[in-house]
């Protein structure tokens, strides 16, 4: 994870290529599910706040030519850029630790933010809106960028989005998300070996839970997924009320749906943050003889019986 200190009243985020931090009024409101090129994109209230997004490059480009190019092409238009004579030299920039930040005088347009990731060959792009001069390019660019960093180790990925927190090997990619109020799932895929983990999170748990046990909702809930549970038994997780289940899953490669195979080796951890108000799992299951995650998987988490 991140060495990087959080400033105070930010919250961290890490996906695929990029992890940091952003103002705690901003929120996800468009995200990529592809490793490769994809962005995210942050929003509060008034709209949308910035854009980060990385792309594969194979040598380091000369960031404010780029940066003026972009302005030309995505803002401005070509006429607009020509009668304007826009070059690369009217951007002022300045260093900030691995980006080279540019404006344009004025405040009209967006500031951006370009760094060169050499060690995994990617050009990762910031673009803030409603940055109209140097109070907020300090309020709110400078503690961005320096709370930013490469999430390139060549072992493990970090992921922290919508309250699902993960470090998985590199080998495990985003295979599906859905995203809704109060209901979150992110599943992954290992590319070889098949097996999958799952993290699912649930807000105004006690509302939905009710009177249910613990147990009773989660074997519920994972019913509609044609999850059976197998065994259980309680743990103290993080110090919540939590279990350990062990449960049955459908395959989910097409032979295997044909012929209605089921892997039987599914272990779940499943614990309630009363404090949170929420009620979270993580799951994996895979071919037998697979290297079973620990639960240290989710940072911070260890389990008493």
């Amino acid at each position: 994870m991140s060495a990087r200190p959080i400033p105070n009243g930010f919250a961290p985020f890490a996906w695929h290529h990029l992890r940091g931090a952003v103002p705690g009024g901003w929120e996800v409101s468009r995200y990529s599910v592809e490793d490769r090129d994809g962005r995210l994109e942050f929003a509060d209230r008034t709209g949308l706040r910035a854009t980060a997004s990385w792309e594969p490059c194979e040598r380091e480009p000369d960031r404010a030519t780029t940066m003026a190019s972009f302005l030309e092409k995505n803002l401005l238009g070509r006429a607009a850029a020509r009668e304007r004579g826009l070059r690369r030299d009217d951007l002022r920039t300045e260093e900030r630790g691995a980006f080279l930040v540019g404006w344009l005088d004025g405040g009209a347009l967006p500031v951006q933010a370009l760094a060169y990731d050499r060690a995994g060959g990617r050009l990762v792009r910031w673009i803030f809106e409603d940055v109209p001069d140097v109070r907020a390019r300090r309020g709110i660019v400078a503690p961005v960028l320096d709370s930013c960093d490469f999430n390139d180790d060549p072992d493990v990925c970090e992921y922290n989005l919508f309250g699902i927190h993960a470090v998985l090997p590199r080998d495990y990619r985003v295979e599906d998300m859905v995203v809704l109020p109060a209901n979150v799932l992110v599943s992954f895929e290992q590319e070889k070996g098949r097996s999958r983990a799952t993290f699912r999170r649930w807000g105004l748990a006690s509302s939905i839970r009710g009177e249910d046990t613990l147990l009773d909702f989660y074997a519920r809930v994972v019913r509609t997924n044609r999850i059976e549970i197998l065994s259980s038994e309680p743990r103290t997780i993080g110090g919540h009320e939590g279990l350990l289940a062990r449960f049955s899953a459908p395959r989910e490669h097409h032979g295997d749906r044909y012929m209605a195979r089921r892997w039987r080796n599914g272990l779940a951890w499943v614990w309630h943050d009363r404090a949170a108000n929420r009620i979270a799992a993580f799951e994996q299951i895979g071919p037998d003889g697979r290297e079973e995650l620990p639960l240290s998987t989710v940072p911070g988490l260890s389990a008493d019986r």
